[in-house]
């Protein structure tokens, strides 16, 4: 009886055991983290990331150009310049002599300004390098597109053709930073190294 009575005792310790041992097992947790860029400063940024894993790249400018841009003024008109073209004056070309400047809105810093192009076809997209490697932030930028006068030969006002706004962070894709103007009649393109 002494027998029954221990193995007894010993099944039922057992049976106690496989419960408790069950009770405290372990789940476990998936709490794998994801690395990424966490500064925002970078195209590379990756606002789901749990921890900076080194991989941010930053974005500095190869070239600007002007894709596209307006081919006649809408502002123009009268005897001088009756068909709308950019510029005025007898004698003078109907192709736009453009400017392009860049500037940081926060500072006002002059990111680029680009020489005169003369003469610009309404099909064509002139295109400048950048005279210094310049780093983009994720900042607002404003763009201005002029046409450079000449009545007759004597340096007159820069007509306003276009200007637009962009955050250059937002817009990065693939090498390439396009904005489009306030009332989408020009298009200027950003093209960018990460390093």
């Amino acid at each position: 009886m002494k027998k029954n009575t221990i193995n007894l005792l010993s099944g039922t310790i057992l049976v106690f055991s496989i419960v408790l041992s069950g009770a405290c097992k372990k789940v476990e947790v998936d709490d794998e983290k994801v690395g990424g860029c966490y500064d925002t400063e970078s195209p590379m940024h990756n606002g789901s990331a749990d921890y900076d894993d080194g991989t941010c790249q930053y974005a500095y400018i190869d070239s600007y150009e002007l894709t596209s841009h307006p081919a006649q003024d809408p502002n123009a008109g009268g005897w001088l310049n009756p068909e709308q073209y950019w510029d005025v004056g007898l004698g003078e070309t109907t192709r736009p002599d453009v400017l392009l400047t860049i500037t940081n809105q926060l500072t006002g810093e002059i990111l680029f300004e680009g020489p005169e192009s003369t003469n610009i076809a309404p099909d064509s997209s002139p295109s400048w390098s950048a005279p210094y490697e310049v780093q983009l932030f994720n900042q607002n930028y404003e763009w201005t597109l002029y046409d450079n006068d000449e009545l007759l030969g004597v340096i007159g006002d820069r007509q306003l053709m276009a200007y637009g706004v962009f955050n250059p962070i937002e817009l990065a894709s693939n090498g390439t930073i396009i904005s489009i103007s306030e009332n989408e009649t020009a298009t200027v393109t950003l093209y960018y190294t990460l390093k």
